[in-house]
């Protein structure tokens, strides 16, 4: 199993989760990030405060998205392959990908492990799906 780390620019996420649904990606986690890379990012009046100069303190960051995706190993290259044709715009600031291994995955529900906690459970019926 594989953690497949990619940030990415906000304007792609939506092509990027479409594609990964109908490559057959069941889950993702997504979050909100900020930094900077080659683009070096654009000033941000940060919180209101004031540096020594009393002008506003500023940091220097870009905002991105950061998904999160645990695969098996089988799949690790085609969701890095979707990811990168999906969210690239062949301009500097598309983001970066990294393939991090997991040694083990567990669903808190019910204990599985590993490949199959990875995968959403068919509910045995509809109102089991709502509880």
């Amino acid at each position: 199993m594989n953690l497949i780390l990619a940030i990415i620019q906000p304007t792609k996420l939506g092509a990027v989760k479409e594609a990964l649904v109908k490559l057959g990606i069941q889950g993702m986690t997504v979050t909100g990030a900020k930094g900077f890379g080659r683009q070096k990012g654009r000033p941000m009046a940060f919180l209101g405060l004031l540096n020594m100069e009393g002008k506003p303190f500023t940091v220097d960051f870009v905002p991105k998205v950061r998904i999160e995706i645990v695969v098996n190993d089988e799949m690790t290259d085609a969701v890095v392959d979707t990811i990168v044709r999906t969210a690239r715009t062949d301009t500097v600031g598309d983001g970066k990908l990294f393939v991090i291994p997991v040694s083990r995955a567990v669903r808190i529900r019910t204990g599985e492990e590993d490949e199959v906690a990875l995968t959403i459970e068919e509910p045995a019926t509809l109102s089991e799906a709502f509880s």
